[in-house]
């Protein structure tokens, strides 16, 4: 699928599948340590894969994004959603649910290029 054909879907099911996306890439990076027991893999990645971190990665990564990408997550971020995080504002969730809908088209329209780029700068964010 391309990029503007899965721009077409709904904001959540874009979101849906990010998260797995997301939540996968940091475990496979957190998993690298091969000195690490499993409840500290779970641990550290719950840090990560949270709407607090998420929100501050979309603020940190949306400047440097394509008018297009800009485009799709502002549109997720602006989608009604009926969940909220238990520990994030409203906000946090909504910049959380875009930053996810953005890597669900990414994943989906198949481009792993430009997703293995956002998802490494996604990391670097979330560690500083």
């Amino acid at each position: 699928m391309k990029f503007d054909e899965v721009n077409l879907l709904k904001c959540t099911t874009l979101a849906y599948v990010g998260d797995s996306v997301f939540s996968l890439y940091v475990r496979s990076v957190l998993s690298r340590d091969l000195t690490l027991p499993t409840r500290e893999l779970m641990k550290r990645s719950a840090r990560f894969v949270s709407a607090v971190v998420q929100a501050r990665i979309f603020d940190k990564l949306f400047p440097a994004l394509s008018e297009e990408e800009q485009a799709l997550m502002v549109r997720c971020k602006n989608a009604h959603v009926n969940n909220r995080a238990k520990n994030a504002t409203m906000g946090e969730y909504k910049k959380a649910t875009a930053l996810e809908g953005l890597l669900g088209a990414l994943y989906l329209s198949g481009d792993n290029e430009r997703l293995d780029e956002i998802l490494d700068k996604c990391m670097e964010i979330a560690y500083e």
